[in-house]
């Protein structure tokens, strides 16, 4: 079974077609890396997994559950609020921008989803909390809130506090490009680890390294739609398709 499988997603937004059917299956403990220039739709794909923005058609199902599919109409109908918050909770979602809240310490922020959500107990999800802390090197900043954090810091909290409710799925929306080169690299040690521990990941990136390191699957987006994918090999090494390597081209003449 598929941890995650979508087929033939649209979404617009007004006039703007951003995703013009877009299928992507994502088997267990496997990392996928999405790349892609900007405006190719990369980021709204992953949030319309996450039922963060709506499809306008196609299907998406979670571990074979269904989230959402076409209607008699074509258009896509999703399921019970009741399915949908169950299905959202078996995927982690980290955003460039961090979202941590700033009046609650880092314990706290990891603490609050596993209390309010899942009605852990709290001194479970302290113990919690305090054990994904020592993953991602932060033991000694439970206390501080986040303006007191780094950047790098704060965005390994944000991963601490995806994992707290224990996904399936982590999904990564461009984590590292509001960081500095030093810190994104706190960053992707901890995004490393995660991979090396099987978890199944789905990372919009523009850190071709990282990809090429850890993905199991490369996956190139432009104007809406999948180019090309494969091995990271294959795709970033060895690319078929003219506009993935006028792509790599430019990224990597900028580095």
């Amino acid at each position: 079974m598929y941890m995650l499988q979508a087929t033939d997603i649209y979404k617009k937004f007004g006039h703007l077609e951003v995703l013009l059917g877009v299928s992507l299956q994502v088997k267990p403990g496997e990392v996928i890396a999405i790349i892609g220039p900007s405006g190719s739709g990369k980021s709204t794909f992953l949030r319309c997994l996450n039922r963060l923005e709506t499809i306008d058609s196609g299907t998406i199902e979670i571990a074979g559950e269904i989230m959402a599919q076409n209607g008699s109409d074509g258009r896509a109908v999703y399921s019970d609020e009741k399915t949908i918050t169950r299905l959202r909770r078996r995927m982690g979602m980290v955003f460039q921008d961090f979202n941590l809240f700033p009046h609650k310490t880092v314990l706290e922020n990891l603490m609050l989803a596993p209390v309010q959500v899942k009605q852990v107990p709290p001194h479970e999800a302290e113990k919690t909390a305090q054990n994904l802390l020592a993953k991602v090197g932060l033991s000694q900043k439970a206390n501080n809130f986040p303006f007191e954090l780094s950047g790098g810091q704060q965005q390994r909290v944000a991963i601490a506090r995806a994992l707290a409710l224990d996904p399936d799925i982590m999904c990564f929306d461009e984590p590292t490009s509001a960081l500095d080169p030093e810190l994104t690299g706190e960053v992707l040690r901890v995004m490393r680890d995660l991979a090396l521990e099987h978890m199944t990941m789905i990372v919009v990136t523009h850190e071709i390294g990282f990809a090429r390191e850890v993905a199991n699957r490369v996956i190139f987006m432009d104007e809406g739609l999948i180019v090309e994918q494969g091995t990271a090999e294959d795709v970033l090494l060895n690319p078929q398709q003219e506009r993935t390597k006028s792509f790599l081209s430019t990224v990597l003449m900028a580095r």
